[in-house]
């Protein structure tokens, strides 16, 4: 009797077990537990519509960024649009691009309902083929076209007032940027009146390199947009 006993402990010895708290279970003897298999299941790829769209309409973005250009000279290259021909009021006609400077001047003056905002800061167009040698205010042969064309315009509106503003990037100080701004504002403006409209219907002023049209000012093509001279009409 003592010999069954003494196997019946062992055997509920051995069929202990610990629970995740440390507490001992007793299994009944006989009884069979299932072990727990885990299947492996691999999960469908997600399709994220909102990313997709997004990554898509980035691609897009940088697809337009990336077209954008600059000379050999780092001056930025505008698209002045399909070329067509408009006649001024004085009978002078002029061939220039559907979305160059002097179309939008033309377009501006051309217009009895235009009036020239009080906001000084409104209505500048940006000089789309007006460059400069590196570091100085000495303007390139290839500026003087459109020079040409802003002087017909002029000529053609004899009321019309003007300034000039000269903007650079944001490489060096202010101290340097603000006269070298101002000096490529009145090269244009001296330009302009040496080839017979009245000063007084013309000013310049340099701003370095504040205002600018690319604010990140982080790549060759946004430091040149920032480089320019801006036109604005003042009286028309």
């Amino acid at each position: 009797m003592k010999k069954v006993s003494l196997v019946l402990a062992v055997l509920a010895l051995t069929s202990c077990k610990f629970d995740q708290n440390g507490n001992k279970n007793i299994i009944p003897i006989g009884e069979i537990r299932p072990t727990q298999q885990t299947v492996s299941t691999t999960a469908a790829p997600q399709v994220d519509e909102t990313n997709t769209e997004a990554t898509a309409t980035a691609a897009t973005e940088e697809t337009e960024v990336s077209t954008e250009k600059v000379d050999a000279a780092g001056n930025y290259i505008y698209d002045v649009g399909e070329m067509l021909e408009i006649e001024l009021p004085n009978g002078e006609k002029m061939k220039i691009g559907a979305n160059s400077t002097e179309n939008q001047l033309f377009s501006m003056l051309n217009n009895s309902d235009f009036v020239v905002s009080a906001d000084k800061t409104q209505g500048w167009i940006t000089l789309d083929r007006v460059y400069f040698t590196t570091g100085s205010d000495e303007l390139t042969a290839t500026s003087q076209n459109q020079l040409d064309n802003i002087v017909a315009l002029l000529k053609a509106f004899p009321g019309t007032e003007v300034k000039l503003g000269g903007y650079t990037d944001n490489t060096g100080s202010q101290q340097i940027n603000q006269p070298l701004s101002e000096g490529r504002a009145k090269s244009v403006m001296n330009k302009i009146g040496n080839a017979g409209v009245d000063v007084a219907r013309l000013a310049a002023e340099g701003y370095g390199s504040e205002h600018p049209l690319c604010p990140a000012n982080d790549s060759d093509v946004c430091k040149a947009k920032n480089r320019r001279v801006d036109i604005r009409i003042t009286k028309k």
